[in-house]
């Protein structure tokens, strides 16, 4: 583990998670104060913002008149840049369980794939906008950073272990730049920011339960106390096993859900922890060539240990060819505790100060048995990845209202320790690994690193409304500066310190309302992310090879232009967005070994790339009981310079960018026939590439989700009863999700990188939900 970091704020926060990590999870559901109005307040009004606030709604400094819909929102009237929203009603619509980030997927620009169903196997997940991908997003809860939402985070936790989708009551995705105020490193692109819904105002029970296809079997529970004299709170708890829709092993997740608030005239206090426990048995990466040898669905040897224990020595039978084609089995295993305090005062009728204290702590293995490593009896080994991570920080800003300007500053620091490291554990068989193991039980250590990372941020903005508001202007940049100290604790990877700053990032943007329906807005900004640490990041190269690039290292940075027409009444809501995006010092991580050989990574500058497109979304409710949505993007992003790899020239200026899809189509109808409302989707996803030059990818596909609900209130002692089937993938399609499990690589000719996942076929959820 990682040496503690020693602040009153990480004590205090650690106290509070000594005393309930082991309580149980449960779901929450948004605020009255949350409801479908439409006609949010715009930022200089303190006293109605704080309102919003409290009702875990979204605050933008930009944000003039959000639609903030209960269920899809693809207009933000008066924000200066693109912002979508999805509220609580489509959240529920979706299987139980279902990772919030894969209800994205529906909106304009957003790439999304997963393994499973519910899109929560993290090593499968991926998402990616406008070119932009998943560690190059930013991610928020409530003004808590999340880091960068990948697999191997080293400064963060997934919106999936942060809260449990029954307790979010928005949604808010910021395609092309997010807001100067969201606290990352990551964010070159968009950001995804998650509200946390508040207590209910009155006593009262929810429960639900799921069961499915895998054996799945899913259980929540949550129970607020109501308001008492300003004070209100919830805890929810929740449990997940299912089986995997292939081969042995089972993905489980305990997760927690608490939150309090303290509320008068000119303020609030609002406390939240959260804890995460997660077992997931990891599929396969696979090639093409093994795909076309063994089929879609194929997986590990477990639980036939003597088929690995033979391949392992050579002996291989069926459509195996090499040791890499499978191996017995592998794990993830994820412990996260999350706490946060914030505060929210109005000083005065024009000075607001809003303030988030949180502290994270995270520990984490990954288990793979390799044929690569030998034990003392047989000639394989247990290799083990750990992670962890601990972190604390402060998230605060103030505004102060003037005749026409809304004036504002922040500031983000956080302290992290983040610890990465392989090693083997000698096994004689099929032992059980569904635990963590510790370092008396490594036989061999092969690297260990240790990286400490101060980060330091900062912004400043002007928003100036003019012409009676039909004129809103942004002005603002924010600063950076980020130093991480690489310590080697045990020889195999490199150590040393990287340092990104840049004082002056800036951020101009405006919107024009036309009429009260439509307006049209404009925006550019800079943004840029720090140097990576962890078992796949800039120090993961040996230490020769990461001395002489140091001096040369730049972190990437983005130049994004946006500009858009929107629209919105009664039945109609479009937005229509063209985008430009310039990077310089564009990194590439090339894995030059099968993932489980650990050999380092080698990483390339390929200076310039550059991404063109559009996006067009449309929701028609000419009833309450009918809608229609439809959203398409076309996204042209290449990389604009060669490079060199290992002394050759790869040639990748005018490539399309890994696992980019140039085309994404989006739609759905709902339809509401009395107490039931049936939902047909579909997405379509166009062809994307998994190696740099482009010789080797996936084709395009469709996919199609069904749901049926029945909802009815005051059933008896019940207050609302709601019974839903969903079933994912209706036509049953074959396809491959994943692209970049195991990284990308310069050429794949003969098509043998595994570094593809392939997607769950037909598999169908009935759940059951009760309020009481």
């Amino acid at each position: 583990m990682t040496t503690p970091i020693r602040t009153p704020l990480a004590l205090a926060l650690l106290a509070a998670l000594s005393m309930t990590t082991l309580a149980p999870t449960a779901r929450a559901e948004t605020a009255p104060a949350a409801s479908t109005d439409a006609t949010a307040p715009h930022a200089g009004d303190t006293h109605a913002t704080a309102s919003l606030a409290a009702s875990g709604a979204p605050l933008d400094s930009g944000a003039g008149d959000p639609a903030t819909l209960d269920t899809i929102s693809v207009v933000g009237h008066r924000e200066t840049r693109q912002v979508q929203r999805i509220g609580k009603a489509e959240l529920q619509a979706v299987a139980l369980g279902t990772n919030p980030v894969k209800v994205l997927e529906k909106l304009p620009g957003v790439h999304f794939v997963s393994s499973d169903p519910w899109g929560s196997y993290e090593w499968s997940n991926r998402i990616a906008i406008r070119g932009f991908a998943q560690n190059q997003l930013g991610y928020a809860l409530d003004d808590i950073p999340l880091g960068d939402n990948s697999y191997a985070n080293n400064n963060g936790l997934s919106p999936n272990r942060a809260i449990l989708p029954e307790n979010i009551a928005e949604l808010e995705l910021a395609q092309g730049a997010g807001a100067l105020r969201i606290p990352s490193t990551s964010n070159l692109g968009g950001a995804l920011l998650l509200h946390s819904a508040d207590p209910q105002s009155q006593f009262g029970a929810r429960a639900n339960f799921a069961y499915g296809d895998n054996a799945t079997m899913r259980a929540f529970v949550r129970v607020d106390t109501g308001e008492h004299n300003g004070f209100s709170a919830y805890v929810s708890g929740m449990n997940n096993q299912a089986d995997r829709w292939k081969g042995a092993g089972v993905q489980e997740q305990r997760q927690f859900n608490g939150k309090a608030v303290y509320q008068w005239d000119n303020g609030r206090i609002a406390a939240w922890l959260s804890t995460s426990r997660r077992n997931e048995t990891d599929d396969p990466d696979l090639s093409l060539d093994l795909i076309r040898r063994c089929g879609y669905d194929w997986d590990n040897y477990a639980p036939d240990w003597q088929r690995a224990l033979a391949a392992a020595n050579g002996k291989f039978s069926g459509c195996v060819t090499t040791k890499d084609d499978a191996y017995y089995l592998a794990r993830g295993l994820r412990n996260d505790d999350l706490a946060s305090i914030s505060g929210e005062f109005d000083l005065s009728e024009k000075l607001r100060v809003d303030a988030t204290a949180y502290y994270h702590r995270n520990e984490g293995q990954g288990h793979w048995f390799t044929p690569y490593i030998s034990s003392p009896t047989i000639p394989m080994a247990l290799r083990i990845t750990s992670y962890d991570i601990e972190r604390s920080g402060l998230n605060a800003r103030a505004s102060y209202q003037l005749e026409h300007h809304t004036l504002e500053g922040g500031v983000w620091f956080e302290d992290s320790v983040h610890g990465a490291g392989r090693s083997f554990v000698n096994i004689a068989g099929p032992i059980d690994d569904q635990r963590f193991f510790d370092q008396s039980e490594f036989a061999q250590r092969l690297f260990r690193q240790r990286f400490d990372t101060r980060t330091r941020q900062w912004f400043v903005q002007d928003t100036m409304r003019w012409f009676d508001e039909r004129l809103t202007v942004s002005a603002g940049f924010k600063g950076q500066d980020v130093v991480t100290d690489g310590t080697v604790v045990v020889a195999g990877r490199a150590g040393g310190r990287l340092r990104t700053r840049d004082n002056f990032l800036p951020q101009l943007g405006l919107a024009w309302s036309l009429n009260e329906h439509s307006d049209v807005f404009a925006n550019y900004a800079e943004n840029q992310a720090a140097f990576r640490p962890g078992v796949n990041g800039a120090w993961s190269l040996t230490q020769a090879s990461f001395d002489l690039s140091r001096a040369s290292a730049k972190p990437e940075q983005s130049k994004t232009l946006e500009l858009g027409w929107r629209y919105g009444d009664d039945q109609y809501q479009l937005s229509t967005t063209l985008y430009g995006v310039n990077f310089d010092d564009r990194q590439l991580v090339i894995v030059p070994c099968p993932g489980v050989v650990s050999c380092p990574n080698q990483f390339a500058n390929v200076g310039k790339a550059r991404t063109l497109g559009g996006e067009f979304a449309f929701v028609w409710t000419p009833t309450a009981q009918f809608r229609w949505l439809a959203s398409y993007a076309y996204n042209d992003s290449q990389y604009r310079s060669n490079y060199l790899s290992s002394g050759k020239l790869v040639e990748v200026r005018g490539k399309q960018m890994v696992d980019t899809p140039k085309q994404l189509f989006a739609t759905e109808v709902s339809y509401g026939v009395g107490e039931v409302e049936l939902r047909l989707g579909g997405k379509y996803t166009g062809r994307r590439y998994y190696t740099y030059s482009n010789d080797a990818g996936t084709d395009a596909f469709w996919l199609w989700d069904a749901g049926v609900s029945w909802q009815r209130k005051e059933v008896g002692q019940i207050q609302s009863l709601r019974v839903g089937l969903n079933v994912y993938n209706l036509l049953d399609k074959t396809y491959i999700a994943t692209l970049g499990s195991n990284g990308f690589r310069d050429y794949d000719p003969r098509g043998t990188f595994q570094t593809l996942l392939t997607g769950a076929p037909r598999q169908w959820f009935v759940s059951v939900e009760a309020k009481f």
